[in-house]
């Protein structure tokens, strides 16, 4: 297959790799661009643990700890899922715990191993566009948390031209999509080609949510597994 790969250009470079690896043709089409933003960090020994929501939100850490590094990298660290909990071990933080691949059960996870009513938050390392309310679900678990915004997750305003010829005469036959955001993007600028009626591409998707976007858009659709990379990486090789 030919696969457009819409991931952010980090994230899409290793999965193209793995892609390509099963035999198929990647073209890469990140539809959210990544921006670093810099932030005056508290002092590590002022929070009780971290808590990231993507594997950008660890490599945008990594790139602020400092000389109080070894500091950081001490502290318990929880992750949304799979994919954010392997950055988060390439980066050093060794005891880094994985929840189900969402902010409910990173919530959860939180509260099953942090003290309740502490006097040091929970740093949330977060991007501008967040996937549900980390902090409230954890204020019903007397868990402070404190957000650091360390990332601008900046929407894609049209293809590149390659990407567009090729949607436009449909020599794509399918779309990787990780998340519900680049769901609506990737739909805004498919529509905004005004490509003629026809073969639209498979959409490949994370989870079922992204699929009834993509569904309500009249995309084909095909859903993971699980929520992780290796179930990406099964449905493609299924589909073959």
């Amino acid at each position: 297959m030919r696969l457009l790969i819409t991931r952010p250009q980090d994230d899409a470079l290793k999965l193209a790799q793995q892609v390509s690896a099963q035999g198929h043709d990647c073209v890469m089409a990140p539809v959210i661009y990544i921006v670093a933003r810099d932030v005056v960090l508290p002092s590590p020994e002022n929070i009780q643990g971290l808590a990231f929501t993507s594997a950008n939100g660890v490599r945008a850490l990594s790139q602020q700890l400092g000389p109080n590094a070894a500091d950081w990298l001490r502290l318990p660290a929880y992750t949304v899922g799979p994919q954010t909990q392997q950055a988060a071990l390439a980066a050093g933080f060794g005891g880094a715990q994985q929840a189900a691949g969402d902010v409910e059960s990173l919530a959860d996870l939180i509260a099953s191993r942090q003290p309740a009513d502490a006097d040091k938050p929970i740093l949330h390392i977060a991007g501008s566009h967040l996937a549900g309310n980390l902090q409230a679900l954890l204020a019903a678990h007397h868990i402070s948390v404190e957000k650091a915004v360390l990332y601008e997750a900046v929407a894609a305003t049209a293809f590149e031209a390659p990407v567009a010829t090729a949607l436009q005469q449909a020599t794509i036959d399918g779309v990787v999509i990780y998340s519900q955001r680049s769901a609506r993007i990737f739909i805004d600028l498919f529509n905004a080609l005004k490509a003629p009626a026809g073969k639209k591409p498979v959409a490949f998707c994370l989870a079922p949510a992204i699929a009834q976007l993509m569904q309500a858009a009249d995309f084909e659709t095909r859903i993971a597994a699980a929520a992780d990379e290796p179930a990406m990486l099964a449905l493609l090789q299924e589909n073959a």
